[in-house]
């Protein structure tokens, strides 16, 4: 359990966020998003999951520390439409604005980190439920899950 919690954070503390662009919504709106990455990882279970989505193809990894049995993982194709869905609701700037929530898997909780990556830069928050762009890539991302 301590060592998925300390990959975690290495994973989350890795992360390299650029602010090479402006945050006003005329700049960002030439910016395309490459991929959407969404990783959950805590729960009483010590499960991670990562849901890695792209134009092209929609990869998932669910890991359960306490019972490998329970680990899955499938790729797929991403449907054009759902993909186009998907990025035409982010805006860049207000999800790079969003303030992060404090980790609450110390409560056996479970953390959601998002990641955006564009041909600009890469934009990583944690736990942003304030912030209605991160709540609706989460969304999004569970009702298209299967």
């Amino acid at each position: 359990m301590y060592k998925l919690v300390i990959l975690s954070l290495f994973l989350i503390g890795c992360t390299e966020t650029k602010n090479k662009t402006s945050n006003s919504h005329g700049v960002m709106k030439d910016v395309v998003i490459k991929s959407i990455e969404v990783i959950n990882t805590g729960g009483q279970l010590g499960s991670h999951s990562r849901m890695l989505i792209d134009r092209d193809s929609t990869h998932y990894r669910l890991t359960v520390a306490a019972n490998p049995a329970d680990n899955s993982e499938y790729h797929k194709k991403t449907v054009p439409k759902d993909w186009k869905d998907l990025t035409a609701q982010i805006n860049l700037a207000e999800f790079r604005s969003s303030e992060e929530g404090k980790s609450i898997q110390p409560v056996d909780g479970v953390d959601t980190q998002i990641i955006i990556i564009s041909d600009v830069d890469t934009i990583s928050k944690m736990n942003a439920y304030n912030n209605k762009i991160w709540k609706s890539i989460v969304e999004h991302v569970y009702q298209h899950k299967k």
